[in-house]
């Protein structure tokens, strides 16, 4: 199964989803998942009878139509077929696309959920759009109000929802929310990996209606960074030398992930450095021109820090996001074998005051 909802943040919506699809039978594939490792010969070890794989649960048609799905691939490539080939239809609204999905024979889509978006005026003020779900109902949580979950995950997004402050400012964009639940989901991956026996986590996207563009886009370009700190110690806090990044190139989601080891004289070995392409469903790899995908750095839009903090007899986890486009405090680049890293005193510090003002809150 999966993870994918819909929400509303000050009127704008927002798509998120996870990227792994499970299989019940066993492909022989490795597959690398951020923050787990070989996650097949995990959950062989733990003995799960499946095997995952990475699949784009959010698709995007000609920027109009937005639709995440939970059940078997197949079914849903039957669908998201369908939507594809009327999504470029002058005035489309969700009622067409209601149409053309009960024209399909039932059968074949009997263990499908669909949750989707089809934008029907962008040049208001306040962008107006419309929600469909199929076999999936809607449901009404505290702040947020009517939102839409499927997937074997939606009942611990649901409550992950009801955990944080997310609309604690007043003016709060989709962007500022989405960013801060990718953080907290991968926390939740990170935290526990119980996730996965739930068949979703582990790498996660969003969408939202881009105000620039006038279109509906999935949201690039966010690093995630992890660090360790002992409790009551903040000046033990340290960076943990591992990277992780989701950006898009056209509409192939790339998972950016790299590893490093300290040597002598302050030189950073790259123990991994791995680039994962992930199609949209609908899409074959070979479809592409891999030649011009070039270098995938890791620069950003936002940045996750994902801090472990160490007690006596347990570990906690605090998740801080900085949103700040034009800043750059955390510059890892890679060169061949070796990674080389600049961080200013921003991220520590702001980090630092975070978990102060939580101690003396009493949260921690």
């Amino acid at each position: 199964m999966t993870l994918v909802a819909q929400l509303t943040v000050n009127k704008e919506p927002i798509l998120i989803g996870d990227v792994l699809l499970s299989s019940e039978t066993r492909t022989g594939l490795k597959v690398n998942l951020p923050l787990i490792g070989d996650i097949n010969k995990i959950l062989a070890d733990r003995g799960f009878l499946f095997e995952v794989k990475f699949a784009q649960k959010i698709h995007v048609f000609n920027g109009r139509v937005a639709v995440g799905w939970s059940g078997p691939s197949i079914q849903a490539k039957r669908a998201l077929g369908v939507i594809a080939d009327i999504s470029a239809k002058e005035g489309l609204t969700e009622a067409d696309i209601r149409t053309e999905l009960s024209a399909i024979d039932p059968e074949k889509i009997d263990n499908l959920q669909l949750i989707g978006l089809v934008l029907e005026d962008a040049s208001a003020p306040t962008v107006r759009y419309s929600c469909f779900a199929m076999n999936t109902p809607f449901v009404n949580i505290p702040d947020f109000g009517r939102i839409c979950g499927a997937g074997s995950g939606a009942p611990a997004f649901f409550d992950l929802l009801q955990q944080g402050n997310w609309l604690a400012q007043a003016e709060a964009t989709s962007y500022m929310v989405a960013h801060g639940l990718l953080g907290a989901l991968t926390n939740q991956e990170y935290r526990t990996g119980n996730t996965i026996a739930n068949r979703w986590g582990g790498g996660f996207e969003a969408l939202t209606f881009s105000t620039g563009s006038g279109r509906f886009e999935k949201i690039t370009d966010v690093l995630h960074t992890f660090w360790k700190v002992r409790d009551g110690d903040h000046d033990s806090l340290g960076l943990l030398p591992f990277f992780y990044k989701t950006t898009y190139w056209h509409d192939v989601l790339v998972l950016r992930t790299a590893s490093v080891e300290q040597v002598e004289g302050g030189i950073l070995n790259l123990k991994t450095n791995d680039v994962t392409l992930v199609t949209p469903l609908i899409k074959n790899i070979d479809e592409y021109d891999l030649t011009e995908l070039g270098e995938v750095d890791f620069s950003y839009r936002a940045v996750c820090c994902h801090v472990l903090i160490e007690k006596g007899s347990n570990r906690d986890l605090e998740l801080i996001v900085d949103q700040r486009q034009s800043a750059q405090d955390v510059l890892f680049r890679v060169n061949q074998s070796e990674g080389q890293l600049q961080l200013t005193d921003y991220l520590p510090s702001m980090i630092k005051e975070r978990l102060n003002l939580r101690a003396t809150s009493g949260s921690l």
